[in-house]
């Protein structure tokens, strides 16, 4: 059933910012966006990171080159990540903005420098995004095999697992070392490039959902989108999941400014909320398989009111 717990405004919000992305993008991206050339996607293909089973083909995927900061306050001007083409504007935003609150990130190359293997990259502390691989001990596809997922610092934000006994697993081991999360420790040393720091980041770039938020596993690195909106998208024309993508952006940023208490508690519903709200349905993308058409309609409509941006 679909939840329908929601806060209806009376008032009519302005939405005029529906009709820019710069109204809260802030300056210029620093960040290029480019096209996976031919001979990129045949090496990503030769190591296995791109599949012609893969949900995103290399057509609709980015790579965004980025500026950022090591752990020594070195200037790197070649961080790279691969993600959906929809979303590469965004995160290039992210990363712009990482750059200038001065979080430090190790390294930043695509995953097939490390032929795909997770952990092999976790290890070696290199943040990434697409790669066509599974979650992590089942059979079910990856935010990440849709160019939908980010992971960030791995040793400083590892992937945690428990044991039936209540054991931990840190990956990568190293990882360990950040069990304890506090930032600020009496007598030590701040900590820096932990991703609590900048969940806000993400989330208002489009990327809401974080791995910290779970129970079992723990994902500190990890930063997705929502799988039914992933799935959606990469059904869309690029065209569409841009527009889709861009309206799930703004619809974050307007509510989050009407209501910041309740959104610096997390207590909000997104674009896909209202979207299936309007449309009576539990799923975006079993919607949009149904009846693109019908979908597509909805989302062209630019949002006159704030119906559901809260949960109660």
């Amino acid at each position: 059933m679909m939840n329908k717990q929601f806060i209806t405004l009376g008032l009519v919000i302005s939405f005029s910012c529906f009709s820019c992305f710069s109204c809260f993008s802030g300056s210029v991206l620093a960040a290029t966006v480019a096209p996976i050339t031919t001979a990129e996607c045949q090496a990503m293909s030769k190591v296995g990171v791109m599949s012609s089973s893969a949900p995103v083909q290399c057509q609709r995927l980015k790579k965004v080159t980025f500026k950022y900061r090591d752990f020594s306050n070195r200037i790197h001007t070649n961080g790279q990540i691969i993600v959906m083409d929809a979303t590469a504007p965004y995160v290039g935003k992210i990363f712009d903005e990482l750059y200038q609150k001065g979080f430090p990130i190790h390294k930043a190359v695509p995953i097939e420098k490390y032929r795909g293997d997770d952990t092999t990259s976790m290890t070696d502390n290199n943040t990434s995004a697409f790669n066509y691989r599974p979650v992590e001990g089942t059979s079910s596809l990856s935010l990440h095999a849709y160019g939908a997922a980010i992971d960030l610092n791995p040793v400083q934000n590892p992937f945690v697992t428990f044991a039936r006994a209540g054991q931990a697993k840190y990956s990568p081991v190293e990882g360990t070392k950040y069990a304890n999360r506090e930032i600020y420790r009496y007598g030590k040393p701040d900590r820096k490039g932990m991703a609590e720091t900048v969940v806000y980041i993400f989330a208002r770039n489009g990327f809401l959902y974080w791995g910290g938020f779970w129970n079992s596993p723990i994902d500190y690195q990890h930063f997705q989108l929502s799988k039914d909106m992933a799935v959606m998208m990469s059904k869309m024309t690029a065209q569409q999941a841009t527009l889709f993508f861009k309206r799930y952006v703004e619809w974050y940023n307007s509510c989050s400014r009407m209501y910041p208490k309740a959104y610096s508690q997390y207590k909000f519903n997104d674009y896909t909320n209202y979207l299936k709200h309007k449309l009576g349905v539990s799923s975006i993308s079993k919607a949009y398989l149904a009846n693109p058409s019908k979908v597509m309609a909805q989302i062209e409509q630019v949002p006159l009111r704030s119906e559901i941006c809260v949960k109660r």
